[in-house]
């Protein structure tokens, strides 16, 4: 292409085809062999190399949410607690901490981490380990079903508020 003045050339700015190409090649500069001079092959390689590019996006972030998830475990394992209750019981105190946070407390602040511990350990206490911590005489199996231990939990609910009205009759 030929241009009689530069105005010209810069209003011009050659065929859209020219700067597709360009495009491609600054892409693929950093491809080794035919993959960055040859178009039809560049072109290929570089779609190959967005796909794995997005793929690596999806699973970089399934890493550090595996690596968040590590650390806070091990961090509550310290304070004698496993995981799944430290996350369940932190959400019904309604403690609105994303794994990225709990983690990172895990490392840089132990001692808050200790204390969102306690809190949690103190409702996981509170819950079915204090019904059969007030009846050791009853023994939860596998072989218990649903039902049967929804009924007991009741059973020993009712027990516990009669003993907190007769208590307060008493008062």
């Amino acid at each position: 292409m030929v241009y009689l003045s530069t105005v010209r050339l810069i209003r011009a700015r050659g065929p859209p085809k020219y700067w597709k190409k360009k495009f491609v090649f600054d892409q693929t500069s950093h491809f080794f062999g035919r993959r960055r001079n040859c178009y039809s092959i560049a072109i290929r390689a570089l779609h190959k190399a967005w796909r794995s590019a997005y793929i690596g996006r999806k699973i970089k972030k399934r890493e550090i949410r595996r690596l968040w998830i590590q650390r806070i475990s091990s961090g509550v394992m310290e304070h004698g607690m496993r995981y799944s209750p430290f996350i369940g019981n932190l959400t019904k105190y309604n403690i609105q901490l994303d794994r990225k946070m709990l983690a990172n407390l895990a490392i840089t602040e132990p001692k808050t981490f200790k204390c969102l511990a306690e809190l949690a350990k103190t409702k996981h206490e509170e819950g079915l380990l204090a019904a059969v911590q007030a009846y050791p005489d009853r023994v939860l199996l596998r072989q218990t079903s649903q039902d049967d231990l929804l009924e007991s939990v009741k059973k020993l609910r009712l027990s516990t508020e009669e003993k907190t009205s007769s208590s307060n009759q008493l008062t």
